[in-house]
């Protein structure tokens, strides 16, 4: 009997091989033919999808960083910063927020370590999560020494004029991650 052709259910799923065999049924020589063959595509190392997945290019590597940082992680700063469209360039890496104990090895993604909660200023979507606009403000002032000081400053401008947030939705988000004092440091430079 041969093996079933590839699964309605991997159009849109990211499969690790460990996941495909335990969800699919599907061995790792199966995969790796389908690669040959031009059925799937190998993303990275030991992550796979269908050639003709149905996620959109714009937010692909949001999901491919999503899976490989797990549910404890968020899409933040810079890259959310061009999700929203606070910044013209997007980033040459995906920026994420982590718990402390995250590592990463892969040039492809800058990790940004926090012991801030991912409790607040999450919009949670089915394939990632990523910080909504007031806490990748915030977020952005609190790393700016990383990502730099007149991106952040900027940024924040831009989201202000645009009435994309206001004063006090930041100031409230500030509150709830415990970064008064960085909004505070930075706000008359924000309000010109």
């Amino acid at each position: 009997m041969t093996k079933p052709d590839i699964k309605p259910s991997f159009l849109s799923d990211l499969l690790t091989s460990q996941e495909a065999k335990e969800k699919l049924n599907i061995s790792r020589q199966t995969l790796s033919r389908w690669v040959t063959q031009g059925k799937i595509i190998h993303l990275s190392y030991d992550l796979y999808i269908h050639v003709d997945h149905q996620i959109p290019n714009e937010i692909l590597s949001f999901v491919i960083a999503y899976k490989k940082f797990g549910p404890s992680s968020a899409i933040g700063t810079l890259s959310a910063l061009f999700h929203y469209r606070l910044i013209g360039d997007p980033p040459s890496q995906v920026w994420v927020i982590t718990p402390p104990q995250k590592t990463n090895h892969n040039p492809a993604y800058n990790i940004l370590r926090t012991t801030i909660s991912l409790e607040y200023g999450i919009n949670s979507f089915e394939l990632y999560k990523i910080t909504n606009i007031e806490r990748t403000l915030i977020e952005t002032l609190y790393f700016s020494s990383r990502i730099g000081e007149k991106t952040a400053l900027h940024a924040a401008r831009r989201a202000l004029q645009n009435t994309l947030t206001t004063e006090k939705k930041l100031s409230e988000m500030a509150t709830k991650l415990k970064l008064e004092n960085v909004l505070k440091k930075y706000w008359s430079s924000i309000i010109l």
